[in-house]
């Protein structure tokens, strides 16, 4: 059966419906996570009871109450605006958050993790506190943390690891009670992925893609694959082909991001670029759009260069990815 752009969306509605109704150049660059990639488990119930539950993790055991209402997770507010739960506190790091999310959580105040405020979580209440990343429960954060509400950490950083996505959002709702919700966003997603694939296959038929971060750092950073938080989604997932110079610096296990500079630009040699600038390097981005080098790239001259967020495309909850999906649908099949 052939699926059009419209077969997909209205496709799309009914998943939502179902949900509602049951939500210096080429040195190497480590992937953002920056942590030794461990097996991570969905939480772990010792009874299925209505009242407080037994749950293990990587620090030990805690009690989770039935139903949590007033919930800290942090760098999980994805997964849990994806269940339909918002959280009492959402997390930044300085100026950094993350802005796709500003709909589900503009009324959400932030909790800056580079310098835990105890006092704020205290006066917040939360009965149960979720941390994405286990390196902040470390120098006695999680001790004192647990003196305020049962909580809950991830192993290391795989909460970043794209192939998680599935283990991270059932962990979340085992925690929440929402594991029909998860159930739902799953076979949502599985869907619309296998959908878009199918489309996406036709339409970028002998065409090829890459993605390009002006990093906060000013780098320019070239994504590639196979995995990785890009390349799993826009090459896998989404069964795009790789741009040649795209295989030839950033794929490979520990390759897939790599830092270029002005002289690798002419060597893009992409039908379709997807473009983040993180915030403040915007005149960096406009400088390099201006450049002769860039206006030798075929994306560029057939008018295919779409700009993208970075807080998007580096994150692996459902909503982050779903708006990857409207992100490739849109650029490669548009209205």
């Amino acid at each position: 059966m052939t699926f059009t752009k419209k077969g997909f969306s209205i496709i799309s509605m009914i998943f939502v419906l179902i949900f509602v109704l049951t939500a210096c150049g080429g040195g190497t660059v480590k992937e953002e996570a920056g942590a030794v990639q461990t097996e991570q488990a969905p939480a772990s119930s010792e009874n299925t009871s209505t009242g407080p539950r037994t749950v293990e993790h990587i620090l030990g055991k805690i009690e989770v109450p039935a139903e949590p209402q007033r919930v800290l997770g942090l760098f999980v507010e994805d997964e849990m605006s994806a269940l339909g739960v918002k959280p009492i506190m959402q997390y930044s790091s300085g100026t950094y958050y993350q802005t796709y999310l500003e709909d589900y959580l503009k009324d959400v105040p932030k909790f800056d993790t580079a310098a835990f405020n105890f006092e704020a979580i205290m006066a917040a209440q939360p009965d149960l506190i979720i941390l994405g990343f286990q390196g902040w429960a470390d120098g006695g954060t999680y001790e004192k943390l647990s003196k305020i509400a049962p909580t809950y950490v991830f192993t290391g950083s795989e909460i970043q690891y794209p192939q998680n996505w599935k283990k991270n959002l059932l962990t979340v709702a085992d925690l929440l009670g929402k594991t029909e919700q998860a159930q739902d966003v799953i076979k949502k997603r599985e869907a619309e992925t296998k959908l878009a694939k199918e489309q996406l296959q036709v339409a970028a038929k002998g065409k090829t893609a890459a993605m390009i971060r002006i990093h906060v750092s000013k780098e320019m950073r070239l994504y590639g694959g196979p995995g990785g938080q890009v390349g799993t989604a826009l090459y896998g997932d989404f069964g795009l082909e790789p741009a040649p110079i795209v295989r030839k610096l950033a794929w490979g296990e520990d390759m897939d991001i790599q830092a270029i500079s002005m002289e690798t630009i002419p060597q893009i040699d992409a039908d379709y670029i997807f473009l983040a600038v993180d915030e403040g390097r915007e005149e960096q981005a406009t400088e390099l759009k201006e450049s002769k080098l860039w206006k030798t790239i075929p994306a560029v001259k057939q008018g295919h260069v779409y700009e993208v967020r970075g807080d998007v495309w580096i994150t692996n909850g459902p909503l982050a990815y779903e708006k990857k999906m409207q992100d490739v649908m849109k650029a490669i099949i548009p209205d």
